[in-house]
């Protein structure tokens, strides 16, 4: 019974100091409902309870992911211009065969 009362003491205090080194933020009503929709996915994935905090968290990480893929897919690479070229040539050329035969058979 002690140690219960023990823990339940920690948790008020953490969730005491936790509210201290909080801040308020004014959003809309538009925003704070698309916020509420993605904390609800997050708790049907998670099947535990979500605050707006961890759903801001999980928003950022999501988009510092996307900014690493882009960087990562407009990422110089080391290839041959002269073969891109040619691959390039030879799919234009490939592409206006194509065009050709479509408009003859249709005309």
């Amino acid at each position: 019974m002690e140690l219960i009362r023990s823990i339940t003491i920690i948790i008020s205090i953490a969730n005491i100091v936790r509210l201290v080194f909080m801040t308020t933020i004014s959003i809309s009503e538009d925003l704070r409902k698309q916020l509420l929709k993605v904390a609800a996915e997050l708790q049907a994935r998670t099947g535990e309870k979500v605050d707006y905090d961890e759903v801001v968290r999980y928003l950022l990480s999501r988009v510092a992911r996307d900014e690493q893929l882009f960087k990562q897919a407009c990422a110089p690479i080391d290839v041959d211009e002269a073969r891109v070229r040619k691959e390039l040539r030879k799919g234009r050329a490939e592409d206006k065969r194509r065009e050709e035969a479509l408009e003859a058979k249709h005309a």
